[in-house]
This record gives structure tokens, sequence and C-alpha cells, in this order.
């Protein structure tokens, strides 16, 4: 989630008002004619991620840069994606025959960046506390006292201060610290092409905590660290827990063929975390592991994104963890975008504060242990169409998601959570980019896709033309 990514200029300098995005350098005067260059650079393709696609000849967009005194510059964009989802649509029997409508993942990101970018500031917000307060139904997800539906993410999503060295030891280096994402597993669902979330959410991402992270890129290698406060947060406005911060760690190691940095066509990535969590004064460690593979490529009118992953976790003692295989894809023609993702997972299964068919039934006690496990297989098809504008984008969605649901463990029977153990469900709606659109969510100092865009390569730019 974040501006177009496609160069817009030097680092530490920022034209007076919005740039469009794809055009490399300095905006021309006013009232002049195009150069050569100017008019290549046009018919150039225009780069903007989401989850992989890339906006085209044509698909004008534009990003927010201010300069701000001192050679330092304000990069930012917005998001919210209006949206209804009917739940098990002609399922009378069901308790999730049901239509909610939603503003969800509505949210601001923005960069404040010294001269060079040695120093930035990430910070985003997140309303879904105000727009969904209640949740998203997303069946088959779970975490924070949600179950079936996805849980509103913290008001203060992230805020991050990066330590950027662009040329260190042969490669490049940064120390960030703030509340952000752990660096471990894959991109954040958010800037991926479906838009419900995944099962694996909290089996392959660590975010909203308390991080310190260091990033060290050499030619095709990367490798992240990170300490962190494992406690998740109890609801959208809480910060408590930086109060746990550094009892937990993880690591990500990644290789890189066909380009440098976020851009490369293909990624392959390993990562581990050891987190530790307090559930009513009981402390619980918990290993997780995460094995991904990434690959995108541009073509003549379109691209093809692909992701791959497999993700464990193993807590310590008696209790057994869960998994997830996951596949997702999109392939870009022009303006129009079909997707699809399938997963294979397990997940937990706790006391459900209400029946089914009431609001108790998608939640639970946050800090409870979970009961037993079921097993899931989420098949995602979606088609969207790219409507650009000179400053916000509207890509109108139809997704329909398929559930098939076994018992894992426990004596959990589907049947009589659901009404049945294979239940599908639709959703559609609008998403909105308001100057940007979606980036490559998850790391950040030299891996900040809203800074290197405007880098050029050689000054330790290129995550400009594949996300």
């Amino acid at each position: 989630m974040a501006a177009d990514t496609t160069p817009t200029g030097h680092a530490g300098h920022a034209p007076a008002d919005t740039m469009p995005a794809g055009h490399a350098g300095h905006a021309p005067p006013p009232g002049s004619r195009p150069s050569d260059a100017d008019r290549a650079a046009a018919r150039a393709p225009k780069s903007m991620a989401h989850g992989g696609h890339a906006m085209q000849e044509g698909e004008t967009h534009r990003m927010l840069m201010l300069p701000l005194p001192g050679g330092w510059q304000l990069l930012g964009m917005a998001q919210a994606f209006p949206m209804a989802t009917w739940g098990a649509p002609g399922e009378d029997g069901s308790p999730l025959h049901d239509t909610e409508s939603y503003l969800t993942q509505p949210a601001a990101m923005a960069n404040i960046e010294s001269p060079g970018s040695r120093l930035v500031l990430r910070t985003t917000l997140n309303f879904e506390a105000l727009t969904q307060p209640d949740g998203e139904y997303t069946f088959g997800g779970w975490g924070e006292g949600f179950i079936d539906k996805r849980h509103p993410h913290t008001f203060l999503h992230e805020a991050m201060l990066s330590l950027n060295l662009w040329k260190a030891a042969g490669g490049s280096f940064s120390l960030s610290a703030g509340k952000g994402f752990a660096p471990y597993g894959t991109d954040d669902p958010m800037s991926r092409p479906v838009a419900k979330y995944p099962t694996n959410h909290h089996l392959s991402q660590l975010l909203e905590r308390w991080t310190l992270n260091a990033i060290y890129l050499r030619g095709a290698w990367g490798i992240e660290a990170g300490v962190f406060g494992g406690q998740e947060p109890d609801g959208p406005y809480d910060l408590g827990n930086v109060e746990s911060f550094g009892d937990s760690y993880s690591a990500r190691l990644t290789r890189r063929f066909g380009g440098r940095g976020t851009g490369a066509a293909w990624e392959a990535s390993a990562s581990y975390g050891s987190v530790r969590e307090e559930h009513h004064g009981e402390a619980e460690r918990t290993s997780l592991m995460n094995v991904a593979l990434r690959h995108y490529r541009d073509y003549a009118d379109g691209g093809l994104y692909a992701l791959v992953e497999a993700s464990r976790s193993e807590p310590r003692g008696e209790e057994k963890g869960y998994y997830s295989l996951l596949g997702e894809g999109l392939f870009r023609v022009g303006m129009h975008r079909p997707y699809g993702r399938v997963e294979y997972a397990t997940r937990p299964e706790y006391e459900r504060e209400g029946a089914p068919g009431t609001e108790g039934f998608f939640r639970y006690d946050h800090d409870a242990h979970a009961e037993g496990a079921t097993r899931w297989l989420i098949t995602s098809l979606g088609y969207e169409v790219d409507l650009p504008g000179d400053v916000v984008t509207t890509r109108p969605f139809l997704e329909v998601q398929h559930n098939r649901v076994w018992e894992e463990r426990g004596g959990i029977d589907p049947r009589a959570l659901f009404g049945t153990s294979s239940f599908f469900s639709i959703s559609a709606g609008f998403r909105l980019f308001f100057g940007g659109g979606p980036m490559r969510m998850g790391s950040y100092g030299v891996l900040d896709d809203m800074t290197t865009m405007h880098r050029p390569p050689e000054q330790g730019g290129g995550a400009s033309h594949r996300h």
C-alpha cells in the first residue's frame, strides 16, 4: 500500500506539488514543450503495485510529494474499500446467511524523509476501529478475539523511524525502530490482490509490534533481524504491548533473482520467529516458520504476479500448532485483473461468546486457550477493473470464496458451528486509492518502497518496476 512506484525524482528533492508517477526526474516547467526524452518516458509503462501488478500507458496517477524546510520532503497516500459481503447466500439454514457492508481497510500512509533519505519516518494510520468496529466477515479467519471475522487493526498501524546507509560494507544497511512489522514472513495482505485476508495472517506476518529491526542488503542477498514485544494488542487503541518489548525475536533471509530490492522478478525467503505472549498471566512461547517464493514479471500489455508460501507454528509444551499452505496469483491484461487464491490451513477453535446467528458467535476471549482445531480449504476467485484518475484510482471488484471445513482435533464439528461443512460467500465493492496505489508492506529502511521508488538505481533505488 503506497504511492506509484516509478521514479518521480531524485532523493532529497521534491516538486512543489504532486508529480505524475512514472516520470523519472523533475517535472517540466509550466508551458514548456516536452522533449524527446519526456515523450519516451510518457510512452513507457508506469508501474503501480497491487499484489504484483503495474499501471500501464494512459493510467495517470499522482502521489502527494511536498517539500519541507531544509530539503526534507513529505510523501503520502490514502485508501478505502467500500464493500459488501453476502455470507452463505442461498443457505437459509446456515447461521452465516447474512449480509454486511463496510468501509474496510481505510488507511493513510505518510513518509517524512530527510535529504538523501538518510532518515525516514513512516507513519500509517488505520481507521477500521471507526468503520468496522465489529469486524469484517472473513470465514476461516481468526485472531485478537475475533473468529470468522477479521478484527479491526490498531489506529497506529505503523510509526517507524529508519536510519539508512545506502553505501555500507559493500551493500546498504538500515536500522529501524518503532511500532510496525517485525521482519518475518510475507507481504501484508492489505497490499495483495484478494480483498479478504487469508487464514494464515497470524502465521505469516508479525505486525503492530514495538520492534527494533536491522537490514543488510548486498547483491542479491538480504538479511533482516528484529527484536520486538510479542504481546498482541488487545484492541484497536491498545499501545500497551510496548511493555513486552525485547521478549521476542525474528529473522528473514532473502535471495532475489532478476532485479534488486523489492523490484526483483523472483524472490525466495525463509523466516523464523520466536514469540512470547501472556494469557491470563501465563507466559507462552511459540516458534513461527515461513518459506515463500514470490514472482512478478511485466509483459507488453500486462503482468503476472504469483506467491506460494508455507507457514507453521510450534508452541512449546503439549499444545499443538497450526499450518498453512497458500498459493495466489494475478494476471493483468490492460485494465483487467483476474486473480485467485487457494489456501489449505488449520486454525484454532475457541469457546465463542454467543450462539450461531448472534454477534457473539464471532467473538472469543483473546486470552483463552484453544479448545480444538478445524481444517480449511478456501478457494477465492476475483475480477477487478482499473479505472484510473488524476488523483483517485477506482477499482470495482467482485470476489467469490468457497470454504470446505473439516474437524482437525478436539471434537469440533463444523456442522454444529455453520450448519454445513461446505459454504461460500460473495463480496463486491470498490478499491479507492487517493494519491497513490498499494505498495508492498512489511519492511522498512532500504526496503521501504515509498523511499526507494523515488531514488535512481545508482543511488540505492530500483524498486520501481515490479511489486
